[in-house]
């Protein structure tokens, strides 16, 4: 699919949008992945699914491009992520309505992330393996990325076939209670577990296209929470 044809579907779903503010039907909530039912992922991975489908991955890795340089390392990189994320719940809403992001608690797995369930093929795919470090189980097994061109989902863990261990909960407990405002909070997050996760799966998500991978939105839902 073409962004002209992204660009046609995003100016039909403002409208749909402005109609949707006048009353609220539903109230959707993001749960940590593991905690979904099987019935609530499957509806899930459908969503997605049909938005790789329509072009949309195509689209918010467009956007997260096009913006890349004044979007982080700034003051608004926490509200433009949270509009973002925000922006792909209310696509995904237009196929199913009770659609939400789960996200990743990744200090959950701090000491072994390779071994999380969350990077398995029960959810978001495993390292990438072959040359092209195509990831080959999971919710995007077999998908054809086309941003910015065609090619499989990649991922490159930072330790071969193993992830460094992250940031532990105390350490991360640690910064939001000594952040008291947001010129602490900011880059205290953004240059800590932010930026580990993305270094960590490697591929994809260390490039300025990195909304390819469905571990983007599981992570950066993470992100927003903790801002929350």
């Amino acid at each position: 699919m073409k962004l002209t044809t992204a660009f046609v579907a995003l100016a039909a779903l403002a409208g749909i949008g402005a109609e949707a503010q006048a009353v609220c039907s539903s109230n959707a909530a993001r749960k940590e992945i593991r905690s979904l039912s099987p019935a609530e992922w499957s509806s899930t991975a459908n969503t997605l699914k049909r938005m790789q489908d329509y072009g949309w991955f195509q689209w918010f890795a467009y956007v997260h491009t096009a913006n890349f340089n004044v979007i982080h390392n700034c003051e608004i990189f926490l509200p433009w992520h949270r509009r973002f994320l925000k922006d792909f719940e209310n696509v995904g809403r237009q196929f199913t309505p009770t659609f939400a992001l789960p996200y990743w608690d990744e200090v959950r797995d701090y000491a072994n992330p390779a071994a999380s369930t969350v990077l398995t093929t029960a959810y978001a795919g495993s390292n990438g393996v072959g040359s092209n470090r195509c990831v080959q189980n999971g919710l995007q097994n077999g998908w054809t990325m086309t941003y910015p061109s065609n090619h499989c989902l990649r991922r490159q863990y930072n330790n071969g076939n193993t992830i460094n261990p992250m940031y532990s909960p105390e350490y991360i407990q640690s910064l939001l209670s000594r952040s008291k405002n947001m010129a602490q909070l900011r880059p205290a997050i953004e240059f800590s577990i932010h930026g580990a996760v993305h270094l960590a799966l490697g591929g994809d998500m260390v490039q300025n296209y990195s909304p390819n991978d469905f571990a983007f939105w599981l992570h950066h839902a993470n992100i927003d929470r903790l801002w929350f």
